[in-house]
């Protein structure tokens, strides 16, 4: 089966992009706990959080009737801009943890789309779900967290054919830094108490892109969206069809 696979040069988009788009769930939505996940985010990658946020939603290109899996969904933000996307017969599932759902719900709740959501306490790499169920599953800032090899599989089976697969994420430096890679493992391990975290692993485009043809995508395509050296981790778009 032929496989394409593409690098998109590195950019960051105007700030005038997001208001172009049509209407999402990007205002009054940010509690407490997700104003701490958008200033860390910002910090860590340099990015506007919720132009980010609208470019991983138009990189999926949402469609009336979408059955839509968000894997690790956190404090489900990338699950409620699907809301008004996938029309009154479209379905839209968060996956994660018990705790994390916890605070799923309650941004939903406060968003006012609690309804049109649904959330399911599961590991991202054991998707308790069908072959063939969805038409495009998301996974936004945690695939660096993931088992990948089993991600990427357990992906592949819920997708249709022709689904699509949505990872925003970091990709490791072209020229690895060993300074900083021994850096953040301290940080995260000794100051922000995140042991998920500082045992995290990052993988270059081609390395990604390897992984996907293995698991049975048949195209793939990574945009770059900052890189501000060969020593520093990358935030990308990655896209895959089945």
């Amino acid at each position: 089966m032929a496989t394409t696979f593409e690098i998109q040069a590195a950019e960051v988009l105007p700030k005038t992009v997001a208001s172009q788009q049509p209407a999402t769930h990007l205002t009054a939505w940010l509690s407490e706990f997700e104003e701490k996940i958008a200033a860390d985010f910002r910090q860590r990658t340099k990015l506007d959080y919720k132009e980010t946020l609208q470019q991983i939603v138009d990189a999926a290109e949402p469609q009336p009737g979408m059955h839509v899996l968000d894997a690790a969904t956190g404090s489900g933000v990338i699950a409620r801009q699907f809301v008004g996307r996938v029309g009154d017969h479209g379905r839209i599932i968060g996956v994660d943890t018990a705790d994390r759902l916890e605070q799923a719900r309650l941004a939903a709740l406060s968003a006012k789309v609690s309804r049109r959501l649904e959330w399911r306490e599961a590991q991202p790499d054991k998707l308790p779900f069908d072959n063939e169920s969805f038409d495009l599953v998301t996974c936004a800032m945690a695939f660096h967290r993931l088992p990948a090899e089993a991600f990427l599989a357990s992906a592949y089976r819920v997708l249709k054919p022709g689904g699509r697969l949505i990872i925003a994420d970091e990709l490791a430096p072209v020229q690895a830094s060993a300074w900083r890679t021994a850096w953040r493992q301290v940080y995260y391990r000794f100051i922000a108490r995140d042991e998920i975290e500082a045992n995290a692993k990052f993988y270059q485009a081609e390395a990604l892109a390897e992984m996907l043809r293995a698991a049975g995508f048949r195209q793939q395509t990574v945009k770059v969206l900052r890189e501000r050296s060969p020593h520093d981790w990358a935030f990308a778009l990655v896209k895959a069809v089945k």
